[in-house]
């Protein structure tokens, strides 16, 4: 009996604190205007898809950047990146 309130407890608990857990959104304000340098380009995620932009979020060693994914040198980068790691972009 102890141990079924114990269990009962601790799912109460990991179900509580779960409601609370921050939501991570990328939303991006306005495009990066420059070419990004496809070896510098770490990963690629698309921004939130409640954002008002529509962008892919490229991390490089020097921070992120949030470029337009109608743009061909983006379109090459992104492919590239899902090509090396075989995987489809991730939405957070």
């Amino acid at each position: 009996m102890k141990t079924l309130i114990a269990l009962t407890a601790l799912v109460l608990i990991v179900a509580v604190n779960a409601q609370y857990v921050p939501i991570k959104t990328e939303c991006c304000e306005k495009y990066y205007q420059n070419s990004i340098p496809a070896h510098t380009v770490k990963s690629s995620v698309l921004a939130f898809a409640r954002c008002r932009l529509n962008a892919y979020v490229f991390t490089t060693p020097n921070g992120k950047y949030c470029v337009n994914p109608k743009y061909k040198w983006v379109q090459e980068i992104h492919a590239k990146l899902k090509t090396q790691r075989g995987n489809r972009p991730r939405r957070p």
